[in-house]
């Protein structure tokens, strides 16, 4: 695979108007999944309803797309380098956009199942097709910067998911929503067709066996302990984006608070504000100052502490929400940090399987607390969905902060890679 700025052997040196435009499409590509990925929050009580699921198994069906979308982390990145970007990230966007599609074909529980499946198998590919044609067409050192700027497209993805789903679905229903979210993601797969080129100087991998093979380099990055702290660690400061952003957030603030769900909506995309504004700031100042553990545990134990304070702030305005939200997004976006630092603890030749294998668990267990945060509303719950009685909420909620605690714990356990000990101590001096 293309990473860390180096492409057949060629140094990737300058860029171009054209690289920004390759690598936007690909971005916009990561944005729209990240839309499909968080839709299900805008439109939960209409989904329990049409489906008839209680809120266990609607987290379950949710997190199917979790549950494609996490394994497939281990072969998306030898997919591309067979087939190429470009007609990868075309296949992909079009399972991703049937999944809008599917979800509106009837009210059968598994067709809902299905359609997130789709989502997520589709999904699987974004990111990392964004992070290749980055390496292919910027040099090394934009990476973490690019990486940052990607992660804030996601985060835009995640507000338009949400509130802008949220004002569709008041207007025009679920089911028209969910077709223009099909109708979208078909220009998308369009663009990505005309547009995304390999850069003129590469040399195509087509048909070349990855060295080391899969198996190989999974045993490399998995017997690294650094590869699982830093899963766990990134997995903890996601889990607020998984459980509040992608589904149960809107029920979550309108149970507490008593607020609309407009108004429920727009306070959870101030946590992808965080995010947007967030990542890239963190992937420069993590660059800046050569540290990787100091910030992943600093952002642990930020987290930490908003988590617990909406967990314990029993009597909170929609106002007070909106603040905590934008805190909980600035808190946790430290988590890009995560994938830089997963490939200095790995040799060079595993880049790609580093990269991936810490996306899988974070996805993973991404999608088990989404099944997590469900089961907790039915277990202290009376109802569905809006029915629950708001305690139900604050019982579950208080999942969100022993998952962080588990993950500072991972943060104190990690170090830095023995490069960048070596750059601080060149800087130092």
């Amino acid at each position: 695979m293309i990473i860390g700025g180096q492409v057949a052997g060629r140094e990737v040196e300058t860029t171009s108007y054209k690289g920004w435009l390759i690598w936007g499409t690909a971005a916009l590509f990561y944005l729209y999944e990240f839309f499909v990925r968080v839709a299900p929050s805008a439109m939960e009580p209409e989904l329990q309803a049409h489906f008839g699921l209680s809120a266990e198994a609607l987290g379950a069906a949710a997190g199917a797309y979790y549950f494609i979308y996490s394994p497939m982390q281990l072969f998306s990145g030898t997919v591309i380098d067979r087939f190429g970007a470009k007609s990868t990230l075309v296949v992909a966007a079009l399972i991703c956009t049937l999944g809008a599609f599917v979800e509106i074909l009837g009210s059968a529980p598994l067709l809902l199942s299905t359609a997130r499946f789709l989502q997520g198998l589709g999904s699987a590919f974004a990111f990392v097709g964004t992070m290749y044609l980055a390496a292919d067409w910027f040099p090394r050192s934009m990476l973490a910067l690019l990486a940052g700027l990607t992660t804030s497209l996601g985060m835009a993805g995640a507000i338009i998911g949400n509130a802008g789903t949220a004002f569709l679905v008041e207007r025009i229903g679920w089911r028209g929503a969910l077709v223009a979210a099909g109708a979208l993601g078909l220009v998308i797969m369009v663009l990505i067709l005309l547009v995304v080129r390999r850069h003129p100087d590469a040399k195509m991998a087509t048909g070349v066996a990855p060295s080391p093979r899969i198996l190989d380099a999974l045993k490399v990055v998995w017997s690294n302990p650094q590869s699982w702290y830093l899963g766990i660690v990134g997995a903890a400061l996601y889990m607020p984006l998984s459980i509040l952003g992608a589904l149960w957030g809107e029920d979550y603030i309108v149970a507490v608070t008593g607020a609309d769900r407009d108004q429920a909506a727009a306070a959870v995309s101030m946590m992808y504000v965080g995010w947007l504004v967030g990542g890239p700031v963190a992937g420069l100042v993590s660059d800046r100052y050569q540290a990787r553990r100091v910030l992943l545990l600093g952002a642990s134990i930020a987290t930490c502490a908003v988590t617990v304070a909406i967990a314990l702030l029993s009597n909170v305005s929609i106002t007070g929400m909106y603040g905590l939200m934008l805190l909980l997004g600035l808190a946790s976006t430290a988590q890009v940090v995560c994938f830089a630092a997963a490939v200095e603890h790995n040799p060079p030749e595993v880049t790609g399987t580093a990269i991936a294998a810490t996306n899988m668990m974070i996805m993973l267990l991404g999608g088990l607390g989404e099944w997590g945060f469900g089961v907790l509303l039915d277990t202290f719950g009376a109802g569905r969905g809006a029915d629950l009685d708001p305690q139900a909420f604050r019982f579950a909620i208080g999942l969100l902060p022993a998952i962080c605690i588990v993950g500072l714990g991972a943060a104190f356990l990690l170090t830095e890679a023995p490069e960048r000990e070596r750059v601080a101590e060149v800087i130092a001096t």
